[in-house]
């Protein structure tokens, strides 16, 4: 993410969680991961782009513990009060970490997910090769995010966007693998919803994949 990314998230934090659509997609994709993933209830987990921490607050008692990352502070700001709010502070936390070039964290992790944050990272295999670097040996990374989308429809609306326009699943397998992720495997995770750029243009469905790899 570029200074003017976080500048994007930080005024867009206060009323991220306005939009039932943001809520219901993270409560989608909690649902698909806990149905995906083999969460034994004591794992330690890293979330990757948290944003405002909704993923993570709907996977609380699926899990040990969770530390929403994410590299907007206004972002972490309001996961923080979400954390607060819903009383789950001995098992979430967040903080604001940009995973490709600030220190890591000290401890070691069971797990790491995301969901629509690996698109906005410009450097996708020093993002993958730091988070490989904080699992624990046997440990699983899981991505949800969107499918080729060459088009650059889903960001139409936003002139400075210079992230990915979605990505190729075969492409995003062989990412992993390079970087360390073993049993690889890709499947469906639904789709996404967004109003497109222009005045009369309404809204478009663009789909996702779940991308899950092992240190």
């Amino acid at each position: 993410m570029t200074p003017s990314d976080h500048g994007h998230f930080d005024t867009a934090a206060s009323t991220w969680d306005d939009d039932p659509a943001k809520v219901e997609r993270a409560q989608s994709t909690a649902a698909l991961l806990a149905q995906k993933l083999p969460l034994r209830g004591d794992e330690r987990v890293l979330e990757v782009g948290g944003g405002t921490g909704q993923l993570s607050l709907a996977l609380a008692d699926r899990v040990g513990s969770v530390l929403v990352t994410d590299a907007s502070s206004g972002m972490v700001e309001v996961a923080r009060a979400n954390i607060e709010r819903a009383g789950v502070g001995e098992r979430l936390s967040a903080e604001q970490l940009d995973l490709v070039s600030d220190p890591l964290p000290d401890e070691r992790f069971d797990g790491a997910w995301a969901q629509l944050a690996f698109h906005h990272v410009h450097d996708l295999d020093a993002l993958l090769a730091r988070v490989h670097e904080v699992l624990v040996p046997g440990g699983w990374l899981a991505v949800v995010d969107l499918d080729d989308d060459r088009a650059g429809a889903f960001h139409a609306n936003h002139d400075d966007f210079t992230g990915h326009h979605g990505f190729d699943r075969g492409a995003f397998a062989e990412r992993l693998r390079r970087n360390g992720f073993r049993d690889v495997t890709i499947s469906d995770a639904g789709s996404v919803e967004k109003e497109l750029g222009g005045d009369d243009q309404g809204r478009g469905t663009f789909s996702m994949f779940l991308a899950v790899g092992h240190a």
